[in-house]
């Protein structure tokens, strides 16, 4: 019997504009992939611990270089593959049961539900098992994702309005005027951010997850900024 694959089919139909996208599996394990519209095969397929690739030719194109620059944090299986057919990652999901039936996708934001944008960040995080701290200092807010112990690098997430330059996570998101701001911190030093949409949560809850599933490689967050939009 045929295992239904609808996360992974309505990635591969739309694409993850050049971020990482994640499906979860039936048995908890999960990968990410960053595919084109309409391709048969995805870009890059990422592989979080304890997932392990089938020993075809399909997942030979290993990125080790990737594996070296995170001194191996991936860890028990994981890893980063290129170039891999869009039907051999439905193949290893069918492998694990299935796609989980709960994706842990951000809910979309409506207008005038009146959910702060620090709440909805911190819940679609946690959905993807990541925690978030929030942190306050002269009237700015912004959440603090996946801070590491060791080096201090840690991930970002704030909205900003226009050209205003305050930063504030602790108020309800304005559709039509709001950003979210998501960036890496690696070495003290802040990198360029990506920047979204309010309605378009979703593409920095993957881009973080992912970063922080490649062990906090010393880069910016993938998929730049949108169109128009600068941070000051």
């Amino acid at each position: 019997m045929t295992i239904s694959t609808p996360r992974l089919d309505s990635l591969a139909a739309g694409g993850t504009n050049d971020v990482f996208a994640h499906v979860r599996l039936a048995d908890d394990l999960t990968l990410a992939l960053k595919i084109a519209p309409g391709a048969d095969v995805a870009d890059e397929v990422c592989l979080l611990p304890g997932l392990f690739p089938p020993a075809t030719e399909a997942w030979a194109n290993e990125d080790r270089l990737e594996d070296w620059l995170t001194g191996g944090a991936l860890g028990q299986g994981g890893g980063l593959y290129l170039d891999v057919p869009v039907q051999a990652v439905r193949d290893l999901i069918e492998q694990h049961g299935g796609e989980h039936p709960d994706q842990g996708l951000p809910s979309p934001i409506e207008a005038g539900d009146g959910v702060n944008a620090a709440q909805r960040a911190i819940e679609a995080l946690a959905a993807r098992g990541i925690s978030a701290d929030i942190e306050e200092d002269a009237g700015n807010s912004w959440l603090i994702v996946g801070e590491d112990a060791h080096t201090g690098s840690h991930a970002v997430l704030c909205l900003f309005r226009g050209d205003d330059d305050e930063t504030v996570v602790l108020r309800v998101p304005d559709l039509d005027r709001d950003d979210w701001h998501a960036a890496t911190v690696v070495n003290g030093v802040e990198l360029p951010p990506m920047v979204r949409p309010v309605a378009q949560l979703g593409d920095c809850i993957e881009a973080i997850a992912a970063w922080l599933a490649e062990g906090r490689p010393a880069r910016g967050l993938k998929g730049g900024t949108r169109s128009g939009s600068a941070r000051r």
